[in-house]
């Protein structure tokens, strides 16, 4: 009975069991079911996210100037490794740093990723190790110009963009990413999903600018040497087509302090008498004056409101025409006194003053114009003679151009179209013009004052001995931090018109802050402008239409095409070589019919060239197919990177640092 009774209990205690699991498996199967089955699905399942390749930005000519590039990071699993050593030395033979590697040994690391990304190329000869696991990544490249780099932005870490064109067009040149669910494995690594992917990343879409590179290189390279050789503090060179309001080139230099700001567009300035042209252009289209019209300059002094005006040109007295001619600032208070408070106000705000100019850039600057309710006693006069108004250099630019297209002033654009990663167009830019701020005519004659001011006035140092220019100077007196004016501290600045009968550039140059004895516009401003000039004739691409600049007015004979592009080199400065030279283009009718088109070469792979000298990297890109630049970047370094795929006869930059 005793037996039984254990029996009993035992069986009892068996099946009590038996219903406690069943009871169990149905609350963890039926009621907890859910629960259990998403925590397995963490654990054995992830979501991966493949992005999207952001859009390449191009300068006007299909130039890269930003693009992605696929690279590779390597990871080493060594429980997977079979031979360490072998391991490290193909690691070494392709350049990678293994010293985290011997670092993760010693440790007795199961993982370890190698620093840095790495191009596909570099690691074309490293054959399939067990263990070595190796990661497709994007990679934003830059151009090495620092211009450029203020133009179009930049990333962060996590690839979320900065400023510049990057920021404001980042939901075109994102693209569309990718996500899937991806199985793990007992040690957690991840393994290709059997589905693929459903959805492909869609790259972004190119953006290209009005940016032309060769006349950005030569701007920002004559501003740096214009910066050191003066000692000025910064300054800015821009070039605008006035007929369609691209922005050609904007060059930004600052000494000093870093500025990843564009400060042609964020940083206002007192003009001084770049604002005299739009004075006598206000009183010719309001019949206030006439060019020849000769008012009183009392010997280039005059006492006026409490202050004492005087002139650098001293005469008894001038026509309007030679008070631009000789930037006179008594003749141009003389004659200023005709406009009223508004109509200056009105004039200076017409021609985009006071207000952005709506370029896709970041933190751009409205500058100071104030209404004439605000205005002192002693304003009417300094606002005619470019003091208690601000303006950018975009601004200046802007304004200069309805005087260079016949008055009308255009917006300003730096995108020149958009498209899509299938090619179709997203946007175009179309030129638009704004308002027009003075009659064609009345364009026509400021024009041939700004001529005279180049070859016989204020700024003969612009002058070319092949075109006309035209232009003004401005020489401003710079404010310190509550200080107000200080004595020695100028703003020297010319805006040129080139050629001056039918302007193809405005080119506004600007200087901080420039020590020594020479600080006027006319005597620093103007001669960098020529050098910018004269470095665009002899570029191959410089957005210049060769065939119009023989058919406007030259001093050169039209008919021997040569002569316009003869080396007239100032001695003292180095000697253009053949290359600098543009080659003559001749068209020669053939009776041929239209065959098949030219088979473009097959794309090829930059080189790596970073342990070469400069002589032996040039050697090499050059036996690669491929057209050399050299710019100021870390040695050996190219754009496009290498291991990219450029087609033959393209530009690479090869970086060469300047101590």
């Amino acid at each position: 009975m005793a037996a039984a009774s254990r029996v009993t209990i035992v069986q009892g205690a068996l099946i009590l069991f038996a219903i406690a699991l069943v009871i169990r498996a149905g609350k963890v199967q039926v009621i907890d079911g859910k629960k259990w089955s998403e925590r397995a699905r963490r654990q054995h399942f992830a979501t991966s996210s493949l992005s999207a390749p952001r859009g390449d930005i191009l300068d006007a000519n299909g130039t890269p100037l930003v693009e992605t590039r696929e690279m590779v990071r390597v990871a080493v699993s060594l429980p997977e490794v079979r031979d360490t050593a072998l391991v490290i030395r193909l690691l070494q033979r392709s350049r990678l740093d293994v010293s985290a590697l011997r670092s993760a040994i010693a440790r007795k690391r199961r993982w370890v990723e190698l620093p840095g990304v790495h191009s596909a190329s570099q690691l074309s000869a490293l054959p399939s190790l067990n263990g070595v696991h190796i990661t497709p990544v994007l990679r934003r490249v830059y151009t090495p110009s620092s211009g450029v780099r203020r133009i179009v932005g930049g990333l962060d870490g996590k690839g979320d963009p900065l400023d510049g064109i990057e920021l404001v067009l980042d939901t075109l040149l994102r693209g569309d990413s990718s996500r899937t669910t991806v199985a793990r494995n007992r040690d957690g690594r991840r393994l290709e999903s059997a589905n693929g992917w459903p959805d492909p990343p869609r790259a972004g879409a190119t953006v290209t600018l009005t940016i032309n590179s060769a006349l950005q290189d030569i701007a920002e390279r004559q501003l740096s040497l214009a910066v050191d050789s003066l000692g000025a503090s910064g300054g800015d060179i821009v070039v605008m087509n006035p007929h369609t309001g691209e922005i050609l080139a904007m060059a930004t230099n600052r000494v000093g302090r870093t500025t990843y700001a564009n400060t042609a567009i964020t940083e206002p300035f007192e003009p001084g008498s770049t604002l005299k042209p739009f004075i006598a252009a206000a009183l010719l289209s309001r019949g206030r004056a006439k060019p020849d019209e000769i008012v009183s300059t009392f010997n280039g002094k005059l006492e006026l409101d409490g202050r004492t005006i005087t002139d650098m040109h001293k005469a008894p007295d001038l026509s309007l025409a030679d008070v631009i001619r000789f930037s006179s600032n008594v003749g141009i208070v003389q004659f200023g006194q005709r406009l009223s408070p508004r109509e200056k106000y009105d004039t200076f705000r017409d021609l985009g003053f006071g207000m952005t100019a709506g370029v896709p850039l970041p933190a751009e600057a409205t500058g100071t114009l104030r209404e004439p309710r605000l205005w002192s006693r002693q304003t009417p006069a300094s606002i005619l003679m470019g003091y208690e108004i601000a303006v950018t250099p975009l601004q200046l630019v802007t304004a200069y151009s309805a005087i260079a297209n016949g008055g009308e002033l255009p917006e300003p654009h730096v995108v020149k179209e958009i498209r899509s990663v299938e090619g179709k167009l997203l946007y175009r830019a179309e030129p638009r013009l704004v308002r027009r701020v003075m009659s064609g005519e009345v364009a026509r004659t400021i024009r041939q004052m700004l001529l005279s001011v180049v070859q016989e006035g204020t700024a003969t140092k612009a002058d070319l001995e092949t075109f006309r220019v035209g232009g003004k100077s401005g020489t401003a007196r710079r404010t310190s931090l509550n200080a107000g004016y200080t004595a020695g501290n100028y703003t020297a600045s010319f805006v040129g018109l080139f050629p001056a009968d039918d302007p193809q550039y405005v080119v506004l140059v600007k200087l901080d802050s420039p020590r020594g004895s020479q600080y006027a516009g006319g005597d620093i401003a103007a001669p960098v402008t020529r050098i910018v000039l004269r470095a665009a004739l002899a570029a191959r691409d410089a957005a210049l239409d060769r065939e119009g600049l023989v058919a406007s007015g030259t001093r050169a004979d039209p008919s021997d095409e040569r002569s316009l592009f003869a080396d007239t080199t100032p001695a003292g400065e180095p000697a253009r070589t053949v290359e600098d030279i543009p080659a003559t283009s001749h068209v020669v009718r053939l009776p041929l019919t239209p065959g098949a088109p030219a088979i473009a070469g097959t794309p090829r792979v930059v080189p790596d060239v970073r342990e070469l000298s400069i002589r032996n990297a040039v050697r090499v890109l050059h036996a690669a197919g491929f057209r050399v630049r050299l710019v100021n970047a870390a040695s050996g370094s190219t754009f496009p990177a290498a291991g990219s795929l450029v087609a033959p006869g393209s530009l690479v930059q090869l970086g060469q640092a300047h101590e």
